[in-house]
């Protein structure tokens, strides 16, 4: 394989592990949103006006110039603050195994936080959604980077990063290896010196997602891969990746990505 197609498996395979479903700039923004996010995280920037939030219990004050998630896990709340009728939004939601990965690795916050010394946070954050809906061939993948630095610029700032973990690094690995057959999670559990019951517990407070529902976004990724890379027949990509019935793996593909397999595989050629 030469650099060039080196280069472009490296990047189709980062633009599979992360989809980024949508994001706006709005200047009055008075939404008010209460629920529980499932299976997606967001980063979000205020630059004008005052926002009062909710994770379960806690309250936090956000004032312009700071970042604040929305992830897996809490019951969040979030709307103008008292004496405040609107404030000017950013924002951008993504989901997949990168986004959890990050999230196990402590890159994504868990917390509102105040824009990185000598970061311009509007300009950043409008070059990032002007790259999302691109439409250019490298769009995407400057997209996910630029994301990824704002998070590493973020973790930098933080006092106290969190404590790797190996069990989970490795429950992750076992989980993203689509190539091996299905995953035993009583197994996993036992080489994590956990029980089955405290596994998933554990993973699911170090991520936002189950068990299963990380298996299956890397076994999406994996597909959006094949699918990009070459021309195996769809039953044959259903079949590598441990699905019996090419009928559910593609209901589950156009779940996860939008779109039926081959119209996503036209879309990676256009």
């Amino acid at each position: 394989m030469d650099s060039a197609a080196v280069l472009l498996h490296y990047l189709t395979a980062m633009s599979a592990d992360l989809i980024f479903l949508h994001g706006f700039h709005t200047r009055r923004c008075d939404s008010r949103v209460d629920k529980h996010f499932e299976g997606y995280y967001t980063i979000q920037l205020i630059s004008a006006g005052a926002v009062e939030l909710f994770y379960d219990g806690t309250r936090h004050g956000i004032e312009p110039g700071t970042y604040w998630p929305a992830y897996p896990g809490p019951h969040i709340r979030f709307h103008p603050a008292p004496g405040h009728r609107w404030w000017t939004h950013r924002y951008v939601a993504f989901c997949g195994p990168l986004a959890t990965r990050w999230m196990a690795d402590g890159l994504f916050p868990v917390e509102p936080q105040t824009a990185p010394p000598g970061w311009e946070p509007e300009r950043e954050f409008d070059r990032l959604l002007a790259l999302m809906h691109g439409s250019g061939r490298w769009d995407a993948d400057r997209a996910r980077n630029a994301l990824e630095r704002l998070l590493i610029e973020l973790a930098a700032c933080r006092a106290r990063p969190r404590e790797p973990q190996p069990w989970l690094e490795k429950t992750l690995a076992r989980l993203a290896d689509t190539g091996k057959p299905a995953v035993d999670y009583a197994e996993l559990a036992a080489e994590a010196g956990l029980s089955s019951s405290g596994l998933r517990r554990q993973f699911k407070s170090a991520t936002g997602v189950s068990l299963h529902a990380y298996a299956l976004q890397c076994r999406i990724s994996a597909a959006r891969t094949l699918l990009a890379e070459n021309a195996l027949p769809i039953k044959e990509i259903a079949e590598r990746l441990g699905y019996r019935d090419a009928y559910f793996f593609s209901r589950q593909f156009r779940q996860w990505s939008g779109m039926p397999p081959a119209a996503y595989r036209k879309s990676c050629q256009a």
